[in-house]
This record gives structure tokens, C-alpha cells and sequence, in this order.
């Protein structure tokens, strides 16, 4: 299951440059057109199982399962 950004999301753009599989987009690049990052399901693995890096490095814990 991927993870997904929350309304918690600051914008700060953490996450994007922690994601092996560069699945986070800023808001700008968010499908629906949210003002919020956004993790593309189908290129998220949650880091092969591991503790997910968007997750450890999230200053709002906006990043869940």
C-alpha cells in the first residue's frame, strides 16, 4: 500500500528530494489540483518495507498509510 500526503501537508517540500523512487510531487504537479504534495500510488513501495523516508523526514507528520 502506498502512502499518502495528508491536509497536514506545510508545503515544505521535505519529502520530494527523500523519495528513492521520486513518487512526491509539490502541490504544483498534484492531480486533483489540491494545495498539497501528492504520492503517485504506483510508484510508491513505502521503501521496500523499511521506514518509509518521506515519513522520517516530514516536520507535520502529514504522511500515512
Amino acid at each position: 500500500m502506498a502512502m499518502r500526503i495528508t491536509e497536514e501537508c506545510i508545503n515544505c517540500g521535505a519529502c520530494i528530494d527523500e523519495c528513492p523512487n521520486m513518487a512526491i510531487v509539490g502541490e504544483d504537479k498534484h492531480p486533483d489540483g489540491e494545495d498539497l504534495h501528492y504520492i503517485f500510488p504506483d510508484k510508491c513501495d513505502e521503501c521496500g518495507g523499511t521506514s518509509p523516508a518521506c515519513v522520517d523526514v516530514c516536520p507535520s507528520d502529514a504522511i500515512v498509510k
